[in-house]
């Protein structure tokens, strides 16, 4: 098959795109970036400098992968999905480096519409429910939804990878 980049999109220099790959229309890779064999990166999405993208992995439209940001083999994540890496606005403030990129790890589902906070981690083959603003570590198998995320489950077996 082979990767398939289209003509809109936006490859920087010094981003890493697996075999395999797609890469939608006016999709956006900044530098030090990885997308890993055989994912997907939809039309309009921004994956900021430094984000790892793992193997078979879909990121769908308007989503925003923020910069440092980690996104495990086999996930799923739904349009208009939003990362963020700080909890200070630190336009034109002397912070320094004050990212704590999220990690989102293998297998997981993360739905449309969700907002991930600065250090969160999305634990193993977890399910978060469209419109969710996670604010905390999911433990690993767990269904979360709302604002903000709460456990409401276990993922049982079919649902597994």
């Amino acid at each position: 098959m082979g990767t398939k980049i289209e003509s809109t999109a936006i490859i920087e220099p010094g981003a890493i795109i697996g075999e395999d790959c797609y890469i939608g229309h006016y999709a956006v890779i900044r530098p030090g970036s990885i997308i890993g064999d055989r994912s997907h990166v939809r039309a309009h999405c921004f994956i900021a400098a430094d984000a790892k993208i793992g193997k078979d992995t879909q990121i769908m439209q308007f989503s925003n992968i923020c910069r440092g940001c980690e996104v495990g083999d086999e996930v799923f994540v739904g349009m208009g999905c939003m990362t963020t890496n700080t909890r200070k606005i630190a336009y034109r403030r002397p912070y320094g480096d004050i990212a704590e990129p999220p990690i989102i790890r293998r297998a997981s589902r993360i739905g449309a519409r969700v907002t991930i906070l600065p250090g969160v981690i999305i634990g193993e083959n977890s399910v978060i429910g469209a419109g969710s603003v996670v604010t905390r570590n999911t433990k690993e198998k767990g269904l979360y939804i709302g604002i903000p995320a709460r456990y409401i489950r276990d993922v049982f077996g079919d649902e597994i990878i």
